[in-house]
C-alpha cells in the first residue's frame, strides 16, 4: 500500500531494520495512528489514536449522525455521574 520493496518491509518486520524517516511517515499516515505513541511512554497517549480514529469516523458523518453521537457522549457521562454518587 506504500509501495516498498518487500524485502524491505521484511527486513523492518523479521529483522529490526529501522524505516526511513519517509516509510515511517507513510506507515502513520496510513494507519491513521498517533506518532506520540512511538517515541514517549506515558500510557495516556493510546487516547490520542483512539481520538483522532474517532474523529476522522465522524468527520464521515451527517450532522444528523453527530446530534445521536452528541447524545450517546451525554449518556455516557451522565451514567458516570450516576456510578459516581
Amino acid at each position: 500500500m506504500i509501495e516498498i520493496d518487500p524485502r524491505y518491509l521484511t527486513n523492518i518486520e523479521n529483522k529490526g531494520q529501522h524505516p526511513s524517516l519517509q516509510v515511517f511517515y507513510d506507515f502513520v499516515s496510513l494507519l491513521n495512528i498517533s506518532v506520540d505513541e512511538f517515541f514517549l511512554p506515558a500510557s495516556d497517549l493510546d487516547k490520542s489514536t483512539r481520538r483522532r480514529q474517532l474523529e476522522k469516523q465522524l468527520d464521515n458523518l451527517s450532522d444528523k449522525d453527530l446530534v445521536i453521537m452528541e447524545s450517546v457522549a451525554d449518556g455516557i457521562i451522565k451514567s458516570k455521574e450516576v456510578e459516581d454518587e
